[in-house]
């Protein structure tokens, strides 16, 4: 697989994303952010974007973003985390931009957090030309916040705990089809894929949006859209050899389809919900055969830490670390470190539907 290529890359399922390129120059492959932020701007396109994780000491550091200015735009998102801070004390949030616009006409921000700790920020900002953003986006980010904050909320820990937590109760099958009233969207779309109805679960978050410019969505995200479309693909005119699909076109979404029909024909129900995996180095541990050691130092990894700052941490030389890193790759069946962040996240991807 081509090192460029996401891990998860699911074929015949088309990428539609029309945007800026998505890994920006000085966007590291291996960053544990790139599997996140590039699955979010796949399905949800922006004209600039930035990201920043918090450091221990809760100031934000190692900016990536679609621009070149690193250290103005780290201060930029500097001010809007402490606004959106101001605004919610804690815990995860998605809200519009509430810093200077300049010359965008909409904005998004997320704040990837736990009760207690604050991961990383990420703002998402449009002109006019990319429009606003449409409200089945609005949805899709939530659910991407919601899942991101969950894995990063439990696979955050200090390298001296792997070996004291329990196994969790998440190890059954990740796939397993959910509660009714789980988080999730739901849309009754006519044969030509245009939303008729749409509706979200009362679990999901609430998105802060006063002074968000949105529209209301006709369509689905291209990449969204893309996925039932290949699912109904097979579907008759009359309703024959018509059945329930279900595809994970990008790591933190499943996508479900159904077929409807009422007086007035037939239409395809679609149900979008969050993808959930087991959640703790634990049970990646014991999953792949990871040691203690290189449990330590896939924690400090998955927190950004480059190879020289682990090794300092753990007493041990850089060489070292890639040497754990290298049988992780090999114990996990990956092919580089960026497909082991994402396995370890839980977003490994094949390209059979689920």
């Amino acid at each position: 697989m081509d090192e460029d290529e996401p891990p998860w890359k699911a074929e015949p399922v088309r990428r539609a994303y029309t945007g800026p390129p998505v890994h920006p120059r000085g966007f590291r492959r291996d960053d544990p952010a790139y599997p996140i932020v590039s699955a979010i701007l796949t399905v949800v396109p922006a004209s600039r974007w930035a990201f920043a994780r918090l450091g221990a000491g809760g100031e934000l550091e190692k900016l990536l973003s679609s621009g070149d200015e690193q250290h103005e735009g780290l201060e930029e998102l500097e001010g809007e985390f402490k606004r959106q801070r101001a605004a919610s004390k804690n815990g995860p949030r998605i809200a519009a931009a509430l810093g200077p616009m300049a010359d965008f006409e909409s904005g998004v921000t997320l704040l990837f957090a736990d009760a207690r700790s604050t991961f990383g920020i990420l703002t998402l900002l449009r002109t006019a030309a990319l429009g606003p953003f449409t409200s089945t986006e609005i949805s899709m980010l939530t659910l991407a916040l919601t899942a991101t904050s969950d894995r990063l909320s439990s696979l955050r820990l200090h390298p001296g705990d792997a070996s004291m937590m329990p196994l969790p109760h998440s190890l059954r099958d990740a796939n397993a089809p959910r509660d009714d009233d789980s988080e999730g969207s739901f849309y009754v779309l006519d044969r030509d894929l245009q939303i008729v109805l749409a509706w979200s679960s009362e679990n999901q978050p609430r998105v802060a949006i006063t002074g968000l410019r949105t529209r209301i969505a006709e369509r689905l995200p291209a990449v969204l859209e893309e996925t039932v479309r290949q699912l109904t693909a097979g579907w008759g005119a009359a309703g024959e050899r018509q059945g329930a699909g279900q595809a994970r076109p990008v790591p933190f979404l499943v996508v479900r389809t159904a077929p409807m029909s009422g007086p007035t024909g037939s239409f395809i129900g679609v149900r979008i919900e969050r993808f959930q995996a087991p959640n703790s180095l634990t049970a990646a541990a014991t999953r792949f055969h990871i040691s203690p050691r290189e449990v330590q130092v896939l924690a400090l990894l998955l927190d950004g830490e480059h190879l020289s700052e682990i090794g300092s941490r753990l007493h041990i030389t850089s060489s070292t670390v890639q040497d754990h890193i290298r049988s992780m790759v090999e114990k996990t069946g990956s092919r580089n470190r960026s497909d082991l962040i994402a396995r370890i996240l839980g977003w490994e991807f094949t390209p059979a539907p689920l």
